[in-house]
């Protein structure tokens, strides 16, 4: 099971690379036009069209790796709670803690020195406020994410062992009435509670993933009576998952025509959570069947902390040299969404196995993880 959650882990990590890439395409075809077309930008007359659909159905196949990290967090944290114990104990979650948050609070101070080499301004404030919430990069609000959850599973492995329905009931609960409330924020609602729902519904805050991680570690205690059921329904779980793709693909051109704006940028919905949750269980329900690459991207897995924290600088200043040095390559949508993965997963790889092969090797996990 350990090798399969590391390919799961692989896979997240491609996925979140993907997802990055496939925003700068966006940027491309419709803010950064009048660079390789004679028009004014934003000019949206590429939407709709095939190159944008083929990043839409990509951006939809890959909105399970951030639930999947976390379910594969979670389920590490119920193998590390010993047998008889409630708890993973403080001193696995401090050790995580610490894991996840200097890697994570150096790669913030690059993506923050680099934006103040560009011009970027910060106060103090602000300085405070985006190690807090991740803000320093898009990418990063999964660290203070997971940290929150970390803080929250001694409570959560307590409940997982003697309580696990009533505890997926209400944490699915809470997950259900965030992703509910986002549909208001999307359509660009004003409503009096508002202000409310944008903190309900910031990426970093646990509520809209408490599900994920705490599915993890239920099934980390569970997976002996879950597993067999799992693979009873998994070509069911196969033909929801085809199904779920296409809704969700459908669902956000319909938000985007009832919205009446031009564009309105992503957001997970509830049935992007169907999407992961249908994806997650068959994933496993499949666990007998041999999935290509798995030593790759079993190690890929174990590295993928570090290209997550890496890639998101590296494909900031590859789009935007694209954009100055070779601007025609912006209007092919899919060789530059290749290029920017390439990069993206490469570079961080490479700088990876150059700290650990080198002097810094000490000091490789403060880094990368």
């Amino acid at each position: 099971m350990t090798k399969r959650l590391l390919y799961l882990n692989g896979l997240a990590v491609l996925g979140v690379l993907t997802n990055h890439s496939v925003a700068w395409v966006y940027i491309a075809l419709f803010w950064w036009t009048h660079r390789y077309s004679p028009v004014q930008s934003p000019n949206f007359d590429q939407l709709f069209g095939i190159p944008y659909y083929m990043m839409r159905s990509l951006e939809q196949l890959i909105i399970v790796s951030i639930p999947a990290f976390l379910a594969v967090s979670g389920f590490f944290v119920a193998f590390a709670t010993r047998k008889g114990s409630d708890s993973p104990g403080w001193r696995f979650i401090g050790n995580r803690i610490r894991y996840l948050g200097i890697p994570y609070l150096i790669w913030s101070l690059i993506t923050i020195v680099t934006n103040i080499f560009q011009g970027e301004e910060y106060t103090l404030l602000d300085f405070g406020r985006i190690l807090l919430i991740g803000d320093a990069t898009p990418a990063f609000y999964f660290v203070p994410l997971i940290i929150q959850l970390y803080l929250l599973s001694a409570l959560l492995t307590h409940q997982a062992k003697k309580h696990w329905k009533p505890l997926l009931l209400l944490t699915g609960s809470i997950q259900f009435v965030v992703m509910v409330s986002k549909y208001v924020l999307i359509l660009d609602l004003d409503t009096p509670i508002s202000p409310v729902l944008s903190l309900l519904t910031s990426g970093w805050f646990f509520p809209g993933n408490l599900f994920w991680f705490t599915a993890g570690i239920v099934f980390g205690f569970h997976h002996t009576t879950l597993k067999p059921v799992l693979i009873r329904l998994r070509w069911i779980l196969f033909g929801l998952w085809l199904a779920l793709w296409g809704l969700g693909v459908l669902e956000w051109e319909v938000l985007l025509y009832t919205s009446g704006q031009d564009w309105i940028g992503p957001r997970e919905t509830l049935v992007d959570n169907l999407y992961a949750l249908v994806f997650l269980m068959g994933f496993i329900a499949f666990e007998g069947v041999k999935l290509p690459l798995d030593k790759e991207m079993g190690n890929l897995g174990s590295k993928s902390f570090g290209v997550y924290l890496a890639h998101s600088l590296i494909l900031t200043f590859a789009a935007r040299g694209i954009y100055h040095l070779l601007p025609q390559f912006l209007g092919l949508p899919v060789v530059f969404w290749f290029f920017l993965m390439v990069l993206g997963l490469s570079i961080p790889l490479v700088l990876m196995a150059v700290v650990k092969n080198s002097p810094l090797q000490r000091v490789y996990t403060y880094i990368f993880g």
